[in-house]
């Protein structure tokens, strides 16, 4: 593609995407983020849209993408939550987040098989997308997602056991 064909297609089709992941996310910075990661796989030529369906593409792009952003947000959602309920229930003895840290990687070191520990560190230590997670280990992004949703479940479970 080049670079005048891409420079026409950021204007024309940038405000509406912005707009479209600024309705599904309510945060502009994300939305920003959304679009320029977009933007950037189709500079690079990691995604090809058709030139004659290219406006749904990029939306459709946008809708899958700020879906990505949303499980994330959830997931992280989930963990802290767990920290919140381990830390009420622990409430006569002092615990701060550096312990609860520790606690939590040690339990996912003693627990967890190798490539799930290392699915678990990338997404939540390095907070790495899903995508990211998926090409780094060269696994699917289904893999990564079920291997951090049954983490989450085995983490949930033992600390909910451990009061």
């Amino acid at each position: 593609m080049t670079r005048e064909k891409f420079e026409e297609i950021y204007r024309r089709h940038y405000p509406a995407m912005y707009r479209l992941a600024r309705t599904i996310l309510y945060d502009a910075d994300d939305s920003k983020d959304v679009v320029s990661e977009i933007f950037s796989r189709l500079l690079r030529g990691e995604i090809v849209p058709q030139t004659d369906r290219i406006e749904g593409f990029l939306m459709t792009s946008v809708r899958n993408r700020c879906r990505d952003v949303l499980r994330h947000k959830n997931v992280r959602e989930s963990v802290e939550k767990l920290f919140s309920a381990e830390m009420m229930r622990n409430q006569n003895k002092p615990v701060n987040d550096d312990d609860r840290l520790e606690r939590l990687m040690l339990f996912v070191e003693a627990e967890f098989p190798p490539l799930s520990q290392q699915i678990f560190r990338l997404r939540f230590i390095r907070e790495m997308t899903y995508e990211e997670v998926a090409e780094a280990v060269g696994v699917s992004r289904v893999t990564v997602y079920n291997h951090l949703s049954q983490s989450l479940q085995r983490i949930k479970e033992h600390f909910e056991t451990a009061k």
